[in-house]
């Protein structure tokens, strides 16, 4: 038998690709609403007219919003350590608010799905001893502080100074929803005072915030959302709105933003904004004053963040000498590259905006007269099309991919070149300039090896490229407006022929999107994993020679792929089955190697948009799951029998001597068939084996269990019952390295058996490995067994109790347990690790399906 890698459905592969996909279709189709309404809004300004109000920002207004914005984030550094209190842990207040400020000068640029941070918290809070529900209970302090200043500060500007709306009744249902809000935030500071039953939710125990805590959490967010509005506002010209109109309008803007998921709310904030304060201000004036506002509050303290995160790494890489400092240093790098991604997707869509607007006259005069315009020219298509390149390399540096630094670092380069001589671009020659030297000290966070086009591109990649490439469209476009377009423009080659230079451009960003998509779409199917050669077994042997566990022997049954080690000294078995990639226990090799081999496996599941799911885990490793975020739930218990103490002597030891008396007394006898004489025996077992699933009207199994094979049989010694010479019972035996772990997998009988076949086979195997040194022997699991049914139980913790008493007609759960349980072994809990949230059902599914070779055998034997 061959159980297949991958098995998804085609129709239900493109079904679940398009639903994945329709957030990102829906963030693109507001961005570009957005772009319409800002066209519509600035049809009668001219590109002249904004760039020329933007060089003319007074100092002091530019100061203030400054001052404003840094006290801004000062406070927003308040959230964590009123979840700290909340959560009754102290840490360092240095520490606290630097991945505060960190986590909130990337959620803002990213937007809504990353609000809180969560991910930039995890990384630093958990190398400082903080459990996964300690960082859980965080982010719900976090998220729920965002939400009741946003709720009382937008309710109350609703119900004193709602905005302006076309329809008559619009007035009062702004007022009434303002009343909502307000009323929302009254339910939860009386909620906080009275009740003092923990929340539930998702399994996780959440204390109710105090009623002290929650009024610090009111104050705290209000006047953080007060302070990033009164950073727009003071950059705001004579003739602003009142300030309480105003802070309605901007908390609107900011929600339908976040709402949209469109990163930062880019575009869509804006428009929005434009259309809200038109009684007061025109697009002309708001624009440029929208512009600093970016630049100020949101790219600032990302650079800061990301100048931060570098230099740490830097330090952390030079003093190896604490345990601490090396922890912070691989959270740091982790988070690096990521950051990096966005900063070279920023600069290639700085380069394409470039491309797609006109450059100073005087700089391009002083340029024309030392180059020819051959030079100019064609250094003003390198750019955009470098631009675009940035773009779409962004994606594999995200992923840490070494290919994707060396073209990142080529694509910076030209650009870098390209902007000085296609127009003297000094400061947009800079910023590239920095970008580089950031990317070669973060050089060492880039340390993977997977081929670019292996790895997918999600529905919100692909919606950031045609939203990039959208609004450089749209803002060459509009910079150009004045110039009738004709046939020949695109040919005109002259010193002011901006427009017709933006026009060849963008076709050449365009193409060079095309080309990526379309090598993208020829490359091999993502989801196709190959099952392990002859050299990949080899390998698997040695690592396996070395590990006192025996379940890595599952590699053998060829039906799991593969992924090794950089040093090929550990490796993770997995199989895929719909949106999950289930990696078959723990990972196999020395313990300094699995956690860099949970790394790869998660990074490799993410590179195609999977599930990562570890299926029956020991308690052991368990902290190396919750480092990545994983949650755990129980699946069961497996026995192991301490073989230095098991014994048939004396009374303790009657039931087992009673065990082989009777299979005796039934005519049968005991022996082991060494691995080299297995393949002679092939013909016997096979029916024994063909007699068993015929009885049994089942399939094969896999995955997590043997199935009947000829070469993997042959790797392995068989104990086998034989009756007057012929084989009626068998089971394939596992002997762990160093005499630690002996197992059985693959256990079969003949209806013909003597009845006591396999409880004296396992006596047997039990003297056997005894009298060879084995220290103890594995029964495997007992599922769903050990869990605990209490009213005050999780959900599933209660149903898989429920299914143990109640189920026997299913699987036989209790009977297991108690055939398990006469030979008084040593339960040890086994685990599922997976993403956490609402997904187990679909889990559960998958794995049960890869073990039972397709879903529709899950129940059917």
């Amino acid at each position: 038998m061959s159980t297949p890698l991958v098995s998804e459905a085609p129709g239900h592969a493109v079904l679940r690709r398009l639903v994945q996909t329709l957030p990102a279709l829906a963030s693109l189709i507001a961005f570009a609403v957005a772009l319409e309404v800002l066209r519509f809004e600035v049809r009668n300004v001219g590109w002249h007219d904004l760039t020329r109000a933007l060089s003319h920002t007074p100092p002091a207004r530019l100061l203030a919003a400054l001052a404003l914005t840094t006290a801004n984030y000062i406070v927003l550094t308040g959230y964590d350590l009123l979840a700290f209190r909340y959560l009754g842990r102290q840490l360092p207040r240095a520490r606290i608010a630097a991945t505060a400020f960190v986590a909130y000068a990337i959620a803002h640029n990213v937007g809504f799905a990353a609000l809180s941070g969560a991910s930039v918290r995890y990384r630093f809070y958990a190398r400082w001893g903080l459990s996964a529900e300690d960082l859980s209970r965080i982010v719900f302090s976090t998220a729920l502080t965002f939400w009741v200043g946003l709720c009382a500060l937008g309710g109350a500007s609703l119900l004193v100074a709602p905005i302006p709306v076309a329809w008559a009744a619009g007035a009062p249902l702004l007022r009434l929803a303002g009343a909502v809000l307000v009323g929302l935030v009254i339910v939860y500071l009386a909620a906080s005072a009275m009740r003092q039953t923990p929340l539930r939710l998702a399994g996780l125990t959440l204390p109710m915030p105090s009623a002290t805590i929650a009024g610090a959490q009111l104050a705290l967010s209000s006047t953080d959302w007060l302070l990033a509005a009164l950073a727009l506002y003071v950059l705001l010209p004579a003739g602003a709105p009142p300030l309480p109109s105003f802070v309605s309008a901007f908390l609107v803007a900011i929600l339908v933003g976040m709402v949209s998921h469109v990163p930062g709310g880019l575009g869509v904030f804006e428009g929005l904004m434009v259309v809200l304060l038109r009684p007061w201000l025109p697009a002309a004036t708001l624009l440029p004053v929208f512009v600093v506002y970016r630049v100020v509050y949101y790219l600032l303290p990302l650079v800061l963040a990301l100048l931060g995160l570098v230099c740490d790494e830097a330090h952390q890489r030079r003093a190896h000498v604490a345990r601490a400092a090396r922890w912070l240093g691989d959270a740091t790098e982790r988070i690096t590259p990521a950051v990096l991604a966005a900063f070279t997707f920023l600069c290639g869509l700085l380069l394409l905006f470039s491309g797609a607007t006109p450059a100073a006259p005087g700089r391009l005069g002083l340029l024309h007269r030392m180059l020819p315009l051959g030079v100019i020219e064609t250094s003003h298509f390198l750019g955009s099309v470098a631009g675009a390149g940035l773009l779409v390399i962004a994606h594999g540096l995200a992923r840490r991919l070494d290919a994707a630094y060396y073209f990142s670092t080529m694509l910076i380069s030209v650009g870098t070149v390209a902007s000085l001589l296609k127009g003297g671009d000094v400061e947009e020659a800079t910023v590239l300039l920095a970008l580089l030297a950031v990317l070669s000290v973060a050089r060492p966070a880039f340390d993977r090896r997977a081929a670019f086009f292996e790895t997918r591109f999600s529905g919100a990649w692909l919606a950031a490229l045609a939203g990039a490439l959208g609004a450089s469209t749209w803002l060459g476009l509009f910079a150009f407006k004045h110039v009738e377009y004709a046939s020949d423009l695109w040919w005109r080659f002259e010193l002011a022929g901006d427009a017709s230079r933006f026009l060849r451009g963008s076709v050449g960003a365009a193409i060079v999107v095309l080309l990526v998509g379309l090598a993208r779409l020829t490359s091999p199917a993502p989801h196709i994993v190959e099952p392990p050669s002859d050299d990949d077994l080899a390998d698997a042997h040695r690592v396996i020679e070395t590990q006192a566990s025996t379940q890595a022997n599952l590699v053998f049954l060829r039906d799991k792929a593969v992924l090794f080690s950089t040093r090929r000294d550990g490796f993770v078995m997995y199989g895929v089955r719909g949106h999950s990639w289930v990696a078959m226990g723990d990972p196999v090799g020395p313990a300094s190697a699995r956690r860099d081999l949970i790394r790869a496996f998660l990074e490799r599941v993410d590179d195609f948009g999977g599930a990562p799911v570890f299926y029956e885990v020991g308690a052991g490793g368990l902290h190396h799951y919750a480092d990545f975020g994983l949650a755990f739930q129980k699946l069961g218990e497996e026995a192991h029998v301490d073989l230095r103490r098991f014994t048939t002597a004396g009374a303790h030891g009657s039931k087992f001597r009673q065990a082989v008396r009777r299979l005796e007394r039934e005519g049968g006898t005991f022996r082991v068939i060494p691995a080299a004489e297995v393949g002679a025996a092939l013909p016997e077992l096979r029916r024994v084996s063909d007699d068993w699933l015929a009885r049994k009207s089942a399939g094969e199994k896999g995955f997590s269990l043997g199935f009947f094979d000829g070469a993997y049989l042959c790797r392995f010694p068989v104990a086998v019952v034989e009756r007057a010479g012929v084989i009626e019972a068998f089971a394939n035996l596992w002997p762990g390295a160093h005499h630690v772990e002996l197992s059985v997998d693959l256990m079969r009988f003949t209806q013909h058996a003597p009845k006591s076949a396999m409880e004296g086979l396992l006596v047997h195997v039990m003297l056997w490995g005894q009298e060879r040194g084995y220290a103890e022997f594995s029964l495997g699991m007992a599922p769903l067994s050990g869990f605990e049914r209490s009213p005050v139980a999780s959900l599933w913790q209660r149903a898989g109790g429920f299914v143990f008493m109640h189920g026997e007609g299913l699987y036989g759960f209790q009977g297991l347990r108690a055939f398990k349980e006469k030979f008084e072994p040593r339960w040890e809990p086994r685990y599922l690790a997976y993403r956490g949230g609402f997904g187990l059902p679909r889990v559960l599914a998958d794995v049960s399906a890869l073990v039972a070779g397709g879903y529709r055998h899950v129940f059917l034997k």
